[in-house]
């Protein structure tokens, strides 16, 4: 397999690997038979329960590269153009601005809770991972030798961390990369689809202790159950429609996310070709689908429990808006 390291493990001829220090990996599949026939708007599936605006203050514009909900009601913000974290009340205000002195994080992209109480940053300029408590104060950091480009940073049952890259330089075509929360490396997983453009990559979800992975140029879904060690795969049904729609020139819509709360449903996020809104697919954590083509101009950017959190930019800040999703939701 191209990119495999020396002594690794791997799925021959297979561009979703698998390598570890140790062996014994599974692979099968599930099926889905739905078809996104029809198009929803994204009120048919979620329950919008609150919105907050985001004031960065004064004219200082906000750009939300990821935000996190905590559990003592305060919202923080990884801004990566300002290369700071900016963390905010439940009403929307400011309290506060983490930059590099204070934190470590030369470009802060991506963050995941962890035991409830803490952060976990990720640095997309150095591949390290940063963990802060609710003050904002460094509780440890530790580097990611394996990892190229860090893009996205995932809490797998808080007691691991899975960490993206791109998939190339160091990293040699691996994606989804397993640490515990000490800093200690796992494995790494999956195989990088290669391709000269830089947009491709991969987006990460988990889900009890199941990792799910969504590659914007494959279609299909992996899921890496760690305490089994099995790989599965489900279809992803609107890359397969936009591969139908490609033999007639249409443009084909970009995996921009991936979503999943404790128990399901599993959120695939897409950008419209002219990236002013974007459409969802929803999946239980089986693969079966639940709602398609749910359109909207909300990004989702979040989870905590059963709520999405969402955000659109204003001309001073953004505006956060929480959703839950509708319990007899069947499209």
């Amino acid at each position: 397999m191209p990119g495999q390291r020396s002594g690794a493990s791997g799925l021959e001829g297979d561009s979703w690997g698998v390598v570890s220090r140790r062996a014994g990996n599974k692979r099968g599949s599930i099926r889905t038979g739905a078809e996104p026939a029809v198009r929803f708007e994204f009120g048919a599936a979620f329950t919008s329960l609150l919105t907050i605006p985001l004031r960065a203050g004064g004219a200082e514009p906000l750009t939300v590269s990821d935000l996190l909900a905590t559990s003592s009601g305060r919202i923080w913000v990884a801004d990566s153009a300002a290369a700071d974290l900016k963390i905010f009340s439940q009403d929307g205000h400011r309290l506060g601005s983490l930059k590099r002195r204070t934190t470590g994080l030369r470009r802060p992209v991506s963050l995941a809770p962890l035991h409830s109480r803490w952060i976990a940053a990720l640095d997309g300029h150095l591949p390290a991972v940063v963990i802060l408590d609710e003050l904002g104060r460094v509780v440890r950091r530790f580097p990611t030798p394996e990892l190229d480009r860090p893009v996205q940073v995932c809490n797998l049952d808080d007691r691991r961390l899975a960490v993206v890259g791109t998939g190339w330089g160091a990293g040699s075509g691996w994606l989804v990369h397993l640490y515990t929360t000490g800093g200690e490396y796992l494995e790494s997983l999956f195989g990088e689809p290669r391709s000269a453009g830089e947009s491709d990559r991969a987006f990460v979800a988990a889900a009890s202790s199941s990792v799910y992975i969504g590659h914007s140029r494959t279609d299909s879904f992996a899921v890496y159950d760690v305490e089994a060690r099995a790989v599965l795969s489900f279809a992803n049904l609107n890359a397969s429609v936009a591969e139908h729609w490609r033999r007639y020139g249409e443009s084909t819509p970009p995996l921009k996310g991936l979503f999943a709360a404790p128990c399901g449903p599993l959120i695939a996020q897409y950008a419209s070709p002219a990236g002013t809104d974007f459409t969802y697919d929803l999946y239980d954590l089986d693969g079966s689908a639940i709602a398609l083509g749910l359109k909207s101009p909300e990004r989702v950017v979040g989870v905590e429990g059963p709520l999405f959190y969402s955000v659109r930019a204003l001309p001073q800040g953004s505006e956060l808006r929480v959703w839950r999703l509708k319990v007899d939701v069947k499209v």
